[in-house]
């Protein structure tokens, strides 16, 4: 078989496989290896490694419209020295996400003002970003 029918099967075989940005990336690829003369094994490690990132980036995207999240607020954006009635060690420790291992709740009640929202879209966030299926919602209190 002809490299020019390798190619053209190579690429036939990762369009058919749906590795869409493999497919894309392949050309760069074959041009590195030639230039940096890497093993096949090199070349093979480069390849995937591009198609494992943006599915990644893809299922992190997916994962962030699913959650709602109102704001992009990370726990890094949460001034705790505004907030001093907020116990930061319990929300660094949240942040951990071990109470998901737990499948425990976190619940934040307070007045309005002091950072729920914003402390529980970070920690939303940060499990988005950790692999986690998150849906932010608000809770309105019944009064009666």
């Amino acid at each position: 078989m002809s490299e020019a029918r390798r190619y053209a099967q190579l690429r036939a075989h990762l369009s058919y496989l749906k590795l869409n940005d493999a497919f894309e990336a392949l050309p760069r690829v074959l041009d590195q290896v030639r230039g940096e003369n890497l093993s096949m094994t090199a070349a093979l490690e480069r390849l995937l490694e591009i198609e494992v990132e943006a599915t990644e980036a893809r299922r992190l995207a997916a994962r962030l419209r699913f959650a709602c999240l109102p704001e992009p607020w990370t726990l890094a954006d949460f001034d705790f020295s505004a907030q001093p009635g907020v116990d930061e060690k319990l929300i660094r420790d949240l942040a951990t996400l071990r109470f998901l291992d737990d499948a425990s709740n976190a619940l934040f009640v307070g007045p309005p003002g002091v950072g729920k929202t914003m402390l529980s879209v970070a920690l939303g966030r940060a499990a988005v970003d950790a692999g986690h299926r998150v849906y932010f919602t608000t809770a309105v209190g019944v009064h009666g």
